[in-house]
């Protein structure tokens, strides 16, 4: 299943605007641009990059906003389609299911681990951060709750101090982030969710915490199923 149409492609003719100039490598100063235009949908789901015009845009040689490219392809923002060029990837049901699953894995495991070793700090710490998740999506300040949102779930695999599991997660979490962009789904309603989770998982039963993450992940997939339904209907593909 795609999302995009081939004829719907969009091409990068104009990137919006970015002032600050952060102290790295060009290389490194364009895929983070680049990242974050991706993961607050300023760049949408199958629109098209083309090296010459990002080069001329960000004052940096082809071969600097090749690198670039490059590492947003391997982090799995961007896909190169031979003989087409690159594009910001556009995610399908199949793979959200794929990635929620394997989320899934990780979550009820992350949590088997840490539960014995939750203190003062990762109460203070989690509470601080789904404070800050409730106040942006009570403000409605969307792309602020998303950041806020993952934010707030990479606590349990920081807290973890296992490395895979975190690097892991941080690979998954930019998938689960632009399905975040691409779905919209943060509302006011999304709060009563957040913070059942939130104090379940600051409770004592361990079995209830496991089952809400089945839950609440299952909620992400509804949304992705939701945009998926709504992309393919006849009513999506109408003249512009």
């Amino acid at each position: 299943m795609s999302y995009i149409n081939k004829k719907d492609v969009k091409v990068a003719h104009v990137l919006p605007k970015f002032d600050v100039v952060l102290p790295m490598t060009r290389r490194a100063q364009v895929a983070e641009t680049l990242r974050n235009f991706i993961l607050s949908g300023q760049l949408a789901p199958g629109m098209q990059l083309v090296e010459a015009k990002l080069a001329s845009q960000f004052g940096v040689s082809r071969g600097s906003i090749r690198e670039a490219i490059w590492e947003l392809i391997d982090q799995g923002l961007l896909v190169n389609r031979p003989y087409a060029g690159t594009f910001v990837v556009s995610l399908d049901e199949k793979t959200m299911t794929e990635v929620y699953s394997l989320r899934r894995t990780l979550e009820r495991y992350a949590f088997t681990q840490l539960w014995p070793m939750r203190d003062a700090l990762f109460r203070k710490e989690f509470t601080s951060r789904y404070k800050a998740l409730a106040s942006t999506i009570r403000a409605q300040k969307r792309f602020d709750a998303i950041k806020a949102e993952m934010r707030f779930h990479s606590y349990p695999y920081e807290f973890s101090s296992n490395q895979t599991l975190l690097d892991v997660w941080e690979q998954l979490s930019q998938k689960i982030h632009l399905s975040f962009v691409m779905s919209q789904a943060k509302g006011m309603e999304f709060v009563g969710e957040a913070e059942r989770y939130f104090l379940l998982a600051l409770g004592d039963d361990l079995d209830e915490m496991l089952v809400e993450i089945d839950r609440h992940l299952e909620l992400g997939l509804l949304a992705i199923r939701r945009l998926a339904e709504k992309t393919s209907s006849p009513a999506s593909k109408g003249t512009d």
